[in-house]
């Protein structure tokens, strides 16, 4: 077996392995005991490690990468649906993982860079301008999920690899003030969301 074809065999493996770790949930919400708690927790984070795995290697050794961007556009589509719209916990609570991972292959293997620039610098956009909206908690919840997947399909489809870096470093020194200052509290909320996002931007244009 050539390793083209062991590390497509790998991504399906870990899509499918990350997926069933993502929805499995041992016990039940009235007699779970504290260990099978931190257990459920501990299988979502290996489905998020498993699920990021299989998008970067599905992005690099599948040939057809029309198949991968098609998935990849599919599972951000879930991703905002299960956010924004009302469904069981569960599938609330595995948008963000879908974002994330799908943001990752589908950063990687779409054609258009200059469309795809726009709607995610848009979407950074949006998830900040939901930080700092007063009136709807739900939204200042969700800016996280939109910010961090947006910065990955920025910072990989831009073509001006410095502008990328830029605005990263830019996002980092305003979460580190926002999180230094003692005079606003909603500066003080927010200052993580911004340097998680800033570190991120910079991390993937840093190895592009």
């Amino acid at each position: 077996m050539s390793k083209q074809k062991r590390n497509q065999n790998l991504s399906i493996c870990f899509l499918v392995l990350g997926t069933v770790f993502l929805y499995l949930h041992l016990g039940n919400t009235t007699t779970q005991s504290e260990f099978l708690t931190q257990f459920n927790v501990l299988l979502k984070g290996i489905a998020f490690v498993l699920l990021c795995i299989s998008a970067i290697l599905a992005s690099v050794t599948f040939q057809n990468k029309f198949i991968v961007l098609l998935i990849s556009s599919l599972g951000l589509v879930i991703g905002l649906t299960f956010l924004y719209l009302p469904v069981p916990g569960a599938l609330h609570s595995s948008a963000f993982h879908i974002l994330f991972s799908s943001a990752i292959a589908f950063g990687i293997t779409i054609p258009t860079k200059r469309v795809a620039s726009v709607l995610s610098f848009v979407g950074v956009c949006i998830g900040i301008l939901f930080l700092y909206q007063p009136e709807f908690q739900t939204l200042s919840n969700s800016a996280l999920c939109l910010i961090l997947p947006g910065m990955i399909v920025f910072s990989l489809v831009h073509s001006q690899k410095v502008l990328c870096e830029r605005i990263s470093i830019g996002l980092i020194v305003l979460g580190l003030f926002s999180l230094c200052q003692p005079f606003l509290i909603l500066l003080y909320q927010t200052g993580f969301h911004l340097l998680l996002g800033g570190l991120t931007g910079f991390i993937v244009v840093a190895h592009r």
